[in-house]
């Protein structure tokens, strides 16, 4: 066990809209879910992982909790939330359904970093940021509670409220978002 005080989050609570309405989380990799070909990179090295999703039993052969949002339809920055408040630990990693590849050194040198700040996420060099492959204290509950009531729904307005680490990215070669039915398609292949 690598990171024995940290919890892994997936999120899976998606509309899949970019996807034209297929759950992402279900499409298969290598002969399984998308979202346990994850979880079993993520197995060996975290004591705790957390599905973020609405369906309990659709996750139900993951053998994981699954947490649903406090209050539905408020996006990813609610499934995060609701994450952190049901973690056992202080600093998880976040990550999404759709991103298939786990690069565990990545992640350990995310929680090197992450000594003094609330948050570490990757950014490359366009300033994109990659709020769900990060991560994230217990602290930013109070913060993201205040933007939640405020109806202001992206995760990057918790940057400016708690101490946020910006780290370089570069995942090329190994980082994949399946957006889109094309994303999938490409990376299924490769």
């Amino acid at each position: 066990m690598k990171f024995r005080k940290v919890t892994a989050i997936i999120l899976a609570g998606g509309k899949n809209t970019r996807m034209g309405g297929i759950d992402k989380s279900m499409m298969p990799l290598k002969g399984v879910p998308m979202i346990q070909y994850i979880a079993a990179q993520l197995e060996p090295h975290f004591s705790e992982i957390l599905i973020g999703a609405d369906d309990s039993e659709k996750y139900g052969f993951l053998g994981k909790r699954v947490i649903q949002d406090e209050l539905k339809g408020l996006g990813p920055l609610m499934g995060i939330y609701s994450c952190l408040l049901s973690s056992g630990n202080d600093l998880n990693f976040i990550t999404a359904c759709d991103i298939p590849d786990i690069r565990i050194d990545f992640i350990a040198n995310m929680l090197d970093l992450s000594a003094g700040a609330d948050i570490v996420i990757p950014v490359n060099g366009n300033d994109e940021y990659e709020p769900l492959h990060a991560i994230y204290r217990k602290s930013v509950i109070p913060s993201a509670l205040h933007l939640l009531n405020e109806k202001k729904l992206k995760i990057s307005g918790l940057f400016g409220m708690v101490e946020t680490k910006f780290i370089p990215f570069d995942g090329r070669g190994w980082y994949y978002n399946l957006n889109y039915r094309e994303d999938y398609e490409k990376y299924a292949k490769h």
